[in-house]
């Protein structure tokens, strides 16, 4: 049987900082691809840089090779999505919470990743901004349920809850339904 290559610019499907993930661990995801489609894949780099995939083996092992890697590219960037959102500066800290409790709790809780960028890098002659940039990572149903959980918890500046006066009769009937 005759064998054909086939190389694949990668780098226009995935972000650089993803080929890790690609990969697999310990080389995992190419050993699955090569040995389902009897084809030989190794990743190489061009003269500009750029992430290659070659695929070598018989025509048809190829588009299926190829198709697989695609779905691979797929699941990479649907879990990777990113989101990003500014706040004013004031109610990051009402966002973390003592020691990070609340971040931690919308970050168990939806199985996101969050990150706060304060850098002023704004350009010359812009105003500064008084704002934060918020970063939520995950897949698209783990973001909006994160991104819910920090709407909840901003707009709740401010509101009285009925644990913050543990005197009161609400507090007390909470607890006694609670039993």
């Amino acid at each position: 049987m005759n064998s054909e290559i086939l190389n694949l610019p990668i780098h226009r499907y995935l972000d650089p900082s993803f080929i890790g993930q690609f990969i697999g661990h310990e080389g995992i995801n190419i050993y699955k691809i090569e040995k389902e489609n009897r084809v030989a894949l190794d990743i190489w780099k061009n003269e500009t840089e750029n992430s290659i995939v070659r695929i070598t083996g018989p025509y048809w092992n190829l588009k299926s090779a190829v198709n697989d890697v695609m779905v691979l590219i797929t699941k990479i960037r649907n879990s990777n999505q990113r989101y990003h959102f500014q706040i004013p500066h004031k109610d990051v800290g009402f966002l973390i919470g003592k020691n990070g409790t609340k971040i931690n709790e919308i970050k168990l809780s939806s199985n996101v990743d969050v990150h706060f960028d304060r850098s002023d890098n704004k350009p010359e002659g812009e105003e500064e901004k008084h704002e934060t940039t918020v970063a939520v990572q995950g897949d698209y149903q783990q973001i909006l349920t994160g991104l819910r959980l920090i709407f909840d918890r901003l707009m709740s500046k401010g509101q009285k809850s009925l644990y913050d006066d543990p005197r009161t009769r609400q507090f007390a009937e909470s607890l006694m339904e609670s039993l």
